[in-house]
This record gives C-alpha cells, sequence and structure tokens, in this order.
C-alpha cells in the first residue's frame, strides 16, 4: 500500500472510530479528543466549535438514548471522507438515510456537513444494504 492509499485509510480509520464513539458508544470524552480545536460542524443548529457540538448531540442522546449510526459505504478522497449511513433514533424507529462528510487535518476531523431523508417509498432497508455489498 502507498503513502497515498495509507493516508486515504487512515482517514476513513479515523471517521469510523469517531462514529463509534459519537453516535452509537456516547463516549463523547473520547470522541472529542478526535475533532480538531477549531472543528466546525455545518449541520444547522449545532453551533459552532467542538465543544458545541458534543453539548448539542449529548442532549440528543440522552432524549434519544437507542440512537444509532450504521455505516454502509466510506469514500475517501484527498482530506475529506464521505459516509452513507443508515440512522435510527431507536431500535424500532423507522430509518433515515445519512450522507456525513469529514474534512481530516492533521489526523483529527476538522469539519462536518450531512444530509439525510427518511427511506424512500417503496424502498427497503434490505436493498440499501445489498446494495453496499
Amino acid at each position: 500500500m502507498n503513502s497515498s492509499a495509507k493516508s486515504l485509510q487512515a482517514n476513513k480509520d479515523l471517521v469510523a472510530e469517531y462514529i463509534r464513539l459519537f453516535y452509537n458508544d456516547k463516549d463523547f470524552d473520547r470522541a472529542r479528543r478526535l475533532l480538531t480545536e477549531g472543528f466546525v460542524n455545518h449541520h444547522p443548529g449545532v453551533g459552532a466549535g467542538r465543544d458545541r457540538t458534543v453539548e448539542s448531540f449529548s442532549a440528543v442522546a440522552t432524549a434519544l438514548p437507542g440512537f444509532s449510526l450504521t455505516v454502509r459505504r466510506v469514500v475517501a478522497e484527498g482530506d475529506q471522507v464521505w459516509t452513507h449511513s443508515v440512522a435510527k433514533a431507536a431500535p424500532d424507529a423507522p430509518p433515515s438515510i445519512v450522507v456525513d462528510i469529514w474534512r481530516v487535518e492533521d489526523g483529527r476531523i476538522a469539519e462536518h456537513w450531512d444530509v439525510g431523508q427518511g427511506l424512500p417509498e417503496g424502498s427497503s432497508l434490505e436493498e440499501l444494504i445489498e446494495d453496499a455489498g
């Protein structure tokens, strides 16, 4: 594996670890360490900075303790990682499909954007999972 491929894999691994810690384990202290000090979250209503991001989602996690984010696809290019995921507010809740874009800087996550939608009518989560294989 060349150094460029190693760097892309390292970025993918970083984002996967962050998603696991932040969204699924809700280990906010460890997740915060994976963000740059000047982290910018472009999600509306979250507020500026890594601390505000953590505060915002910890409130969501308190209200929705069963929230989960399951990554189905990952693409890395340059300093960016894109994830295509299934989000659920609770284990029995209807799924949403989410695309997150993460910018990595010096081995930590520096920026985040996301878009999401409900599962399109006439499609199934199984189809999404099969397509990801």
